[in-house]
């Protein structure tokens, strides 16, 4: 019986293997789908919303929807929140006045801040016509944001085009969360002008005042 040559042999294995690598290698790429939704527009001196999926999900990471006012600064970003079956959701900060445009994509996030898959970039304009409309647990996080910083500047200064409004927290370029004391400052130096003081006489129970810009709640700082 006729045995094939050594070399033959060799190439066999080598062609064999090779084929092997290459159909094994996609699969050990294969990470999550992110798709995020690109919002036809953002309410200027509103909030908007995001909604993404991810599939599949993922234990042991941040949904962090990073945004910034195109072209002016660096990255903020927020945490999306969870509605099932992969999807998420997420409503920004206010944008201001002067911004009319922003950028964002989703990432996921370790806790050691390694960003294991992300989604493609997406830009909205921010226009005074734009209808969103948010039920009650979207307008309630929206009055309760937490808002991440990417660079150590960022720190002790105001979101870039976005307003104060909604912002209650921060969270650190090095991941120490903190009361957002700009924002916490813009309050206070509003109630402090002689137009914002208000007569006693329309000072009711538990402290809630009444005035011409409606009411304001005593659990606002």
């Amino acid at each position: 019986m006729n045995r094939p040559p050594l070399a033959t042999l060799l190439i066999a294995g080598l062609i064999a293997a090779s084929l092997t690598v290459c159909l094994v290698a996609p699969v050990r790429a294969q990470g999550p789908s992110l798709q995020v939704e690109q919002a036809p527009c953002v309410p200027n001196n509103d909030n908007g919303l995001i909604r993404a999926t991810i599939r599949p999900e993922m234990g042991g990471v941040e949904p962090r929807l990073y945004f910034r006012w195109i072209d002016h600064g660096e990255l903020y970003y927020v945490v999306m929140e969870a509605a099932g079956n992969g999807s998420y959701w997420v409503t920004p900060p206010k944008p201001t006045d002067d911004n009319e445009k922003v950028e964002y994509y989703l990432a996921l996030v370790t806790p050691t801040g390694n960003v294991v898959a992300r989604s493609e970039l997406l830009e909205s304009p921010v226009t005074n016509d734009c209808a969103v409309v948010l039920d009650e647990v979207e307008r309630g996080f929206a009055e309760n944001l937490t808002v991440g910083e990417t660079v150590e500047d960022q720190m002790d200064d105001d979101v870039m085009g976005f307003l104060c409004d909604g912002i209650i927290s921060r969270i650190g370029w090095n991941g120490v969360p903190r009361a957002d004391s700009i924002c916490r400052r813009c309050i206070v130096a509003w109630w402090k002008k002689p137009e914002a003081v208000v007569p006693a006489a329309v000072l009711l129970g538990g402290g809630t005042i009444i005035g011409s810009g409606g009411e304001v709640s005593p659990s606002r700082p």
